[in-house]
């Protein structure tokens, strides 16, 4: 991607190496990654995605990002990418409490 999305590299990484063509569901997927890592992994992952949905970037470039990095075919899910990331922040954010 350009270097527009440099900044949120890691933030890639998390949405490519999370949900991928292999995972059995974009729940399933997110569920395991909150089990595997520790709460510190999971708070930066909820620093980094606040910092992307804050961005001035427009929501079209938000979802090209969010589209070009996880393999989630949306429409199934009804809703928009920017909106499946606004969702799997808020789990983020309950993973967190539970993990005190």
């Amino acid at each position: 991607m350009e270097d527009t999305y440099s900044p949120y590299e890691e933030l890639g990484d998390f949405l490519a190496g999370t949900f991928h063509q292999d995972m059995e569901s974009p729940e399933e997927a997110l569920n395991e990654f909150i089990m595997e890592v520790t709460k510190i992994c999971i708070e930066n992952t909820k620093n980094d995605i606040l910092s992307f949905l804050s961005s001035n970037l427009t929501d079209s470039e938000k979802e090209e990002f969010i589209k070009y990095n996880a393999y989630i075919y949306f429409p199934a899910l009804n809703l928009t990418p920017v909106e499946w990331l606004k969702q799997t922040l808020k789990i983020l954010k309950e993973a967190i409490k539970s993990k005190e």
